[in-house]
C-alpha cells in the first residue's frame, strides 16, 4: 500500500513502474482478461453449433478450427513481441490487458503518446512519472469507447442492410466485403512496410512464400489450411535472419 501513498513528485524516473506492475494492478486486470477468454469460448461454441445450419459438416468445422489455430500463431508471436515493448513503458498488467482487448500496439501507443504530450513529457522519458502514467491509462481506456458506441448503435442493424442490398444484387454485399478486406489489409501492409527494413522484408517474403504455397496446394489440397500460418512464420524468420545478417 505504501506504493500508492507516494506523491506524484517522487514517482518519476521509472519509479511509477512499481505501481504499474504491482499486485493490485494484476488483480484488477485479470477479471477482464478472463471475460475475454470466456467470450472467445462462447463464440467458438456458437460457431460449432451454427456449422450445420450453413451447410458445414463436422469435418469442415474441424478443418476450419485447425486452420484458424495455425494461422493465429504468427499474429500471436508478433503480439507477444509488441507486448514486451509496451510492458517497458506501461507495465505488464495494463499492457497485457490492452493487447488482450484491442490487439494492436499502434492504437495503444497513439493513446499513450497523446497522454504524454498532454502532460508535457516524453513517453517513457526521465520525467515520465505516475501522473503521466495515470493519464495514459485514462486516454487509452476511453479511446475504445468509440468502437463500443459504434458497435452498440449499428452492429445489430447490419443484417437488415445486408438483406436490403441482396434484394438488388445477391452478390453485392459479398463483393463489397471482399473489397473492404483487401483495402484494409493493403492499407495496414503499406503502413508496416515503411516501418523499417525488417518489416519490408517480411512483407515481401510473405507474399512470395504465399504465392508459392498456393501453387503447391493446388496439387496438395490438404496444405491449403496451413498456407497462411506457414507463410507468416517463414516471413518472420526470414526477416529476422536478414536483419541480423545486415546488422
Amino acid at each position: 500500500m505504501d506504493l500508492f501513498l507516494l506523491t506524484a513528485d517522487t514517482m518519476t524516473n521509472k519509479a511509477y513502474l512499481d505501481v504499474a506492475n504491482s499486485p493490485m494492478m494484476w488483480a484488477v486486470v485479470i477479471p477482464t482478461v478472463i471475460m475475454v477468454c470466456i467470450q472467445a469460448y462462447v463464440f467458438i461454441q456458437d460457431a460449432i453449433k451454427a456449422g450445420p445450419i450453413v451447410g458445414l459438416t463436422k469435418q469442415d468445422t474441424k478443418e476450419a478450427m485447425r486452420a484458424g489455430a495455425i494461422c493465429s500463431i504468427g499474429p500471436g508471436l508478433s503480439m507477444f513481441t509488441v507486448m514486451i515493448a509496451l510492458m517497458s513503458i506501461l507495465g505488464g498488467p495494463f499492457a497485457w490487458l490492452r493487447l488482450s482487448i484491442i490487439g494492436t500496439i499502434t492504437t495503444e501507443m497513439l493513446g499513450a503518446t497523446a497522454a504524454a504530450t498532454a502532460m508535457g513529457v516524453d513517453l517513457g522519458g526521465p520525467d515520465y512519472g505516475i501522473t503521466a502514467f495515470s493519464c495514459a491509462v485514462w486516454v487509452i481506456t476511453l479511446n475504445t469507447w468509440g468502437f463500443f458506441i459504434v458497435n452498440l448503435l449499428f452492429a445489430h442493424r447490419m443484417e437488415k442492410v445486408k438483406m436490403a442490398v441482396e434484394r438488388h444484387d445477391a452478390h453485392m454485399f459479398d463483393a463489397v466485403g471482399l473489397c473492404v478486406m483487401i483495402g484494409c489489409v493493403a492499407m495496414f501492409l503499406a503502413g508496416q512496410m515503411v516501418g523499417g527494413t525488417g518489416k519490408f522484408i517480411a512483407a515481401i517474403a510473405g507474399f512470395i512464400i504465399m504465392t508459392i504455397l498456393i501453387q503447391i496446394s493446388e496439387k496438395y489440397p490438404k496444405l491449403k489450411e496451413y498456407n497462411l500460418g506457414i507463410a507468416m512464420l517463414a516471413a518472420i524468420f526470414i526477416a529476422q535472419f536478414v536483419v541480423q545478417i545486415g546488422g
